[in-house]
């Protein structure tokens, strides 16, 4: 899977959804139009067709000319626009705090990032190492409780609010390489854009349901009063309804055709993610195995059926092929295993031990797996594999994963361990600056916090970037939910560690910018940023200064920082535009941080060549060093170019 052409494909589709809504809309308002001349009693219809009932008419122009009302159109069309546009801003509203709003909307429980039973600590460990070799924050976790079929969802506006969703039975009837397997197909429709897509379907959606929403809700009214009164009212809600159902047939038409193939994409990437076929394979052989299949029993499934991994509503078999989200299991399954003999295994019931507690162990100790950076290191197949992480990413990420201390995974599912974890992160490598910022610390927090602080900070001295970064995005969704209060505080210590010696170093900034980019958008409702560049020559100087950057943080001397300079400019193809190495008194985070926000507008094919002239910058010299490392994470987590951890792929 290419990421940046993904990303392309993404905005065709979002223009395609559109298309199609507007479409759906007009022939809700000519349904509507037509209702309006029956109840009038301008048309009628019988055995032989429509006719206009008032009026001889010589010729068919005439006959046309007097189906058209303006004064009735006027009322289908500001009626029927009234109610879809206001039911899609309501439900596009709604859905603006991304992931959650949609797993809430569905019934779902979040789960406790410090868990400790076995079913969910599971699922939270093969989410973390998603997360870890994708380059991206660890989404937040939820469960369908209610939920006995197979299925998981993904949901959100971008990496920064994106949530992973799964049933009761997922979590029961799974083994972990199958979980691992539907975890990755969800990780897909994050990295490629289609969980903003299904989201922005569902916003627009509603509005169009809604109509056979309220038809529905009359007709019920309409038994609870008068004879009189609930006739009248039962009319208007069967026209109603039966007008809402020509807009759900258009809705369900518009969730098939967004849907199906990227399904198919998504299992092709989870295979490449794990290099695992049996998992997938036998989780989509396990949902025709079981009783309750993948379907759901919240009514709320209608609306969203389209992002679930599987398909979540039963269909009449009359409608099953015409309105499908999903292609059918035996076509997915031989698309992974060509010799399937058709059969589906019987699916047993899960054995008690396996959704047990276990009682939290004693503080870890540091175990320094991970200590330095791996030694082989290929930016270049790295950045290849933006978007799309390969089995060597996926099984470092278990590894760091499974290396890290028990007490560190504990601290980044607590809010208040997490955020001293953070400040731990962020102290000064000399003692006497560090004891001053402890002492702001305490002022500004208290002294227990403090104290923690410079635990984790004793601790993770000699950690490599590589696992501070981990444990960082895997704190996100822990540090989501701080109140307003509580991250306007937590910002503000930020700061001032950040700004304690009167500069800022490569960590603090990645650090720094991973904070800015994904909690703000949460705390401060910021979104992606609109495309506004399609050509390089006007983000040439840009690209100059975070290539002359790179340059010099991994060279030391001016010559061989010029030549790593060349390397990237020539691979971006600046020609003569690239001229000579930005002085180093101009290559500050200030300068970096601006260029990032301009190119953070940028297309994706810009975006593309400026991470491959990165690449070809920092390996002019055929070597990778931690600052660098921080620098090309920082320049990608910018550009919401998810960049997966630097190991060598075979």
């Amino acid at each position: 899977m290419d990421f940046f052409e993904e990303q392309v494909v993404a905005r065709k589709r979002t223009r395609r959804l559109a298309l199609l809504f507007t479409l759906a809309v007009l022939g809700v308002i000519a349904s509507v139009y037509l209702l309006a001349m029956l109840v009038s009693g301008l048309v009628s219809i019988d055995g032989a067709g429509v006719r206009y009932m008032t009026g001889d008419y010589e010729n068919f122009a005439q006959l046309t000319l007097a189906f058209w009302d303006p004064g009735v159109f006027l009322f289908a069309l500001g009626s029927t626009a009234t109610v879809v546009g206001l039911g899609s801003l309501y439900k596009v509203a709604q859905l603006r705090a991304g992931g959650p709003a949609v797993a809430l909307g569905l019934g779902g429980r979040r789960v406790d990032p410090d868990s400790t039973r076995l079913d969910e600590r599971r699922l939270l460990n093969v989410v973390e190492e998603m997360a870890i070799a994708s380059g991206v924050p660890a989404p937040e976790v939820y469960v369908l409780d209610r939920e006995p079929g197979i299925n998981a969802f993904a949901a959100g506006n971008t990496t920064s609010d994106a949530v992973i969703g799964v049933t009761q039975g997922t979590l029961q009837l799974l083994r972990r390489d199958e979980l691992q397997g539907v975890i990755a197909h969800e990780f897909s429709h994050i990295l490629n854009g289609d969980s903003r897509i299904n989201l922005r379907a569902i916003g627009l959606l509603h509005g169009i349901f809604l109509l056979a929403l309220i038809g529905r809700f009359l007709i019920r009214g309409s038994m609870h009063s008068g004879k009189k009164e609930g006739g009248g009212v039962a009319v208007i809600g069967v026209g109603l309804l039966a007008i809402g159902s020509i807009g759900v047939f258009f809705g369900r038409m518009i969730q098939s055709s967004i849907s199906r193939q990227r399904e198919l994409l998504a299992d092709a990437s989870a295979v490449q993610f794990t290099r695992d076929t049996d998992g997938l394979v036998g989780a989509l052989k396990k949902i025709g195995g079981a009783s309750s299949r993948s379907h759901l029993q919240t009514p709320k499934a209608d609306e969203a059926s389209h992002i679930f991994f599987s398909d979540a509503v039963r269909r009449l078999r009359l409608f099953a092929g015409l309105f499908r989200t999903h292609p059918p299991l035996g076509e997915r399954i031989r698309k992974l295993e060509p010799s399937w003999d058709g059969e589906f295994p019987e699916v047993p019931v899960p054995r008690i031990a396996e959704g047990m507690s276990t009682p939290p162990g004693p503080p870890g100790t540091l175990g320094y797996a991970f200590s330095e950076a791996p030694t082989e290191l290929s930016v270049g197949q790295s950045l290849e594999h933006i978007g799309s992480p390969r089995p060597e990413q996926v099984a470092f990420a278990r590894l760091l994963h499974a290396a890290l201390p028990d007490l560190w995974i504990h601290a980044v599912h607590q809010a208040p361990m997490a955020q001293a974890m953070v400040f731990g992160l962020l102290l000064a490598q000399d003692e006497v600056l560090r004891g001053t910022e402890l002492i702001r610390l305490e002022e500004l927090t208290d002294p227990p916090t403090a104290d923690l602080t410079l635990r984790f900070h004793a601790e993770a001295v000699d950690r490599s970037s590589a696992e501070k970064i981990a444990l960082v995005d895997m704190a996100l969704p822990t540090l989501r939910n701080l109140s307003a209060d509580e991250y306007e505080r937590f910002r503000h210590v930020v700061d001032a560690l950040m700004q304690s010696d009167r500069r800022i170093d490569l960590f603090e900034y990645t650090l720094s910018r991973m904070i800015q980019r994904h909690l703000a958008r949460h705390f401060e409702g910021a979104g992606p940023a609109r495309l506004r560049f399609r050509s390089l020559r006007a983000l040439v100087p840009d690209a100059r200064v975070l290539i002359a950057t790179l340059a010099r943080v991994g060279s030391r001397t001016d010559e061989e920082a010029e030549r790593a300079f060349r390397h990237g400019a020539q691979t971006l193809q600046l020609g003569d535009a690239a001229g000579s190495i930005v002085a180093e008194s101009e290559c500050t985070l200030a300068t970096v941080d601006r260029a990032l926000g301009r190119y953070d507008a940028a297309s994706p094919a810009l975006k593309q060549g400026l991470m491959l002239a990165c690449a070809a910058t920092v390996m002019a010299d055929d070597k990778i060093t931690d600052r660098e490392a921080e620098l090309i994470r920082a320049i990608g987590d910018a550009l919401d170019c998810p960049v997966p951890p630097f190991v060598q792929s075979e």
